[in-house]
């Protein structure tokens, strides 16, 4: 039998990359937590985590930590059935920052409003996502990829259309006189454009679909609605999703409308064992109203 309080002790170790902020949570000293993890491993016979410059856990601590999240997570299944307490239930998903910004808030408000859920959202790119349900620190996540993991389901949500923007005024410096796809190539070669960050591949594999392999400059901003206003205000011109573009129709410009948007599909992905909760908002996002939502 584990004990719990070591264990808990694991995964918030895992899940914040520090002894010293775990400790902090948990509000116990950091040399009680340090030996609450001596003792879990003296009982497991095995190291838990990778104490370096990058704390980690290792495959038999994350399976551990998995354990518990899972059990943390029935626990309140059978509080919300049994309707044993008034508190809220969090759920812990990932959701990419532009889902965040159009759609998500929409789509899920009745239901977070019905079952008295509060949710805790880890924000990543769509091309990411899906590590942090495979490391077990999260319930569900939004992604592009429709393979599921084992052990979790996989339901196609819509597809997200993306097209280059840019303002009215870029526009007309940069791109009004350029028509050729030589003149196009050699100013998207040094106007600065504005990306989400490191892991938003999108534009530059949309770039070499197009035969134009050049490096660009950019802007990185990690904010979805932040991103949309630099290209508005014409400090670049950058990707967005049409339903984001839509209510500023007269502040931008589609940069090359002759050309087919970039179309990016929603995977929704949940660990099979998580409860009842997790299945009705998985019924909810999988639903009629989210796919006209994502249009």
């Amino acid at each position: 039998m584990f004990d719990y309080k070591l264990l808990e002790s694991l995964e918030r170790i895992g899940a914040l990359k520090s002894f010293e902020v775990a400790a902090q949570e948990l509000n116990i000293s950091q040399s009680a937590i340090s030996q609450r993890i001596t003792n879990l491993e003296q009982r497991v016979g095995s190291i838990l985590v990778r104490r370096g410059k990058s704390l980690s856990l290792t495959p038999t601590g994350q399976a551990l930590a998995d354990h518990v999240i899972k059990v943390k997570q029935l626990e309140l299944e059978v509080n919300h059935r049994l309707n044993i307490n008034d508190h809220a239930h969090q759920l812990k998903v990932v959701v990419n920052a532009d889902s965040l910004a159009t759609w998500w808030l929409s789509a899920v408000q009745s239901f977070s409003q019905q079952h008295k859920v509060v949710f805790d959202l880890v924000i990543e790119d769509q091309s990411q996502g899906l590590k942090h349900l495979e490391e077990g620190l999260v319930l569900g996540c939004l992604c592009s990829s429709n393979k599921p993991l084992a052990g979790t389901r996989c339901e196609y949500l819509g597809t997200m259309e993306y097209r280059f923007y840019c303002s009215a005024s870029f526009h007309q410096q940069y791109f009004e006189d350029n028509k050729s796809i030589a003149q196009q190539q050699a100013i998207l070669s040094k106007v600065p454009a504005v990306i989400f960050g490191a892991d938003d591949k999108l534009q530059k594999q949309q770039f070499q679909k197009w035969g134009f392999n050049e490096n660009f400059p950019y802007h990185i901003c990690p904010s979805s609605e932040g991103l949309a206003s630099m290209i508005i205000n014409g400090q670049g011109y950058g990707i967005l999703p049409v339903i984001q573009a839509q209510p500023f129709v007269d502040e931008l410009m589609d940069i090359f409308p002759e050309k087919e948007g970039i179309h990016v599909p929603l995977y929704w992905h949940y660990w099979q064992q998580s409860g009842s909760l997790l299945e009705k908002l998985s019924n909810v996002l999988a639903g009629d109203k989210t796919k006209r939502l994502i249009r």
